[in-house]
């Protein structure tokens, strides 16, 4: 079996570690009578270049402000869970045949089915596998497994990021996955009617976007789409003939994804930045009415009848007025520490700011809780059997 495992727990770490392309997030966790707590929470800007397409780079670089977040906001905790995105990692759901299989069964029929579609040579892959439950095709029964596979080098290049800072990695985990624990289980724990309804998640990120669709809280279907925050900065800077961090400045600044011609007193400068990024939104949008589309299609006309945002990329000014318009469907922004109590020496509206940004960290800190104490104060998330899941850059190369 693999190493690093990439969905079983291991080790107690009550640290989450998000390495993301444009911040890298720390969050602590802890338990009260009261509920999930927030411990402590720091961040600092990921070095230029030193990750890509959720690929470090430069481990060292990445690890030197790990260090600098470690001092800055003083952490003393040192087991600590990592994650890849999702355009990092192979994720396949595979139909087994057969029921009541064993461990060596399970593997080895797994394998046999996704090693065709790994981008790697299997011995340089690290992989898990977690059994769904049991699916029927025709008249045979089979068992459903989800299988998650990455590079070893891309694990290892975290490892040692966080090693450079004195932390000890103790697990991998993945994005799509981790994200749910924050901002479903926990953030919706007294949002019922949302949680029981069709409902779709959306995470823009700065290099991709990944779409989630649960019903009733089981998890059905996720694409991963490289289209994200940096991309409107890349759009801008192009457009304008900036350095990236003026074209960033500018987008958080001026850029608006929507205009209500109706009711707009807008300056020239902010139309001219929203022509700029709002082909990049409508190519967004486009697949996402594809992915909607499709899954209409294999759930028998079942449509989503609510959307949620969240991640960088959702602070765009008039994003989800944007996707209202245009999917049809009401649109508002998650916040993953909802239900989440912060004790530390932050000021309330700085932790707040950081809302959108932290939702993997604060998943990965989660990821330890004991499952009595998970069951009192947040709901439960479960695949389906018949779960999808597909990416534009999936498990693309390293660098």
């Amino acid at each position: 079996m693999a190493k690093y495992k990439l969905l079983s727990r291991g080790p107690q770490a009550k640290l989450g570690l998000d390495i993301g392309s444009r911040f890298i997030k720390l969050a602590q966790s802890g338990t009260s009578s009261q509920g999930v707590q927030l411990v402590n929470v720091g961040y600092a800007a990921t070095p230029l270049g030193s990750v890509t397409d959720g690929v470090i780079n430069n481990a060292e670089a990445i690890g030197e402000a790990l260090t600098q977040i470690v001092k800055h906001f003083h952490f003393k905790e040192k087991k600590v869970v990592c994650s890849l995105p999702g355009r990092a990692v192979v994720i396949r759901q595979v139909s087994v045949p057969g029921v009541n299989l064993n461990d060596k069964e399970i593997r080895g029929a797994a394998l046999s089915e996704v090693e065709r579609f790994l981008p790697f040579p299997l011995d340089e892959m690290e992989y898990d596998y977690e059994v769904l439950g049991e699916v029927q095709q025709g008249e045979v029964k089979q068992t459903s497994v989800l299988f998650v596979a990455a590079h070893r080098e891309a694990i290892q290049r975290r490892i040692e990021a966080a090693h450079v800072a004195g932390l000890e990695s103790v697990e991998i985990d993945v994005d799509p996955f981790v994200l749910l624990r924050s901002v479903v289980e926990s953030s919706l724990f007294d949002d019922q009617d949302t949680f029981t309804q069709t409902f779709l998640l959306i995470d823009m990120g700065a290099t991709s976007t990944s779409l989630n669709i649960l019903k009733n809280g089981v998890l059905r279907f996720t694409r991963v789409f490289a289209v994200g925050g940096d991309t409107l900065t890349h759009a801008i800077e192009s457009g304008y003939g900036l350095t990236y961090l003026e074209a960033e400045k500018l987008k958080r600044e001026k850029a608006v994804a929507f205009i209500d011609e109706e009711i707009a007193q807008i300056s020239e400068e902010e139309r001219d930045a929203h022509e700029l990024v709002r082909p990049h939104i409508e190519t967004l949008a486009l697949e996402i009415r594809r992915s909607l589309a499709y899954y209409t299609s294999k759930y028998r006309g079942e449509g989503v009848t609510k959307i949620l945002l969240t991640g960088g990329g959702s602070l765009l000014r008039g994003v989800a007025a944007f996707f209202e318009e245009d999917l049809g469907i009401p649109v508002s922004h998650a916040n993953p520490l909802k239900n989440i109590y912060y004790i530390g020496d932050m000021k309330d509206e700085a932790v707040a700011k950081m809302a959108p940004y932290m939702g993997v960290a604060l998943g990965l800190a989660m990821r330890q809780m004991p499952q009595k104490f998970l069951g009192r104060h947040c709901l439960n998330v479960t695949i389906e059997p018949t779960y999808e899941f597909g990416s534009a850059t999936q498990a693309g190369s390293l660098s």
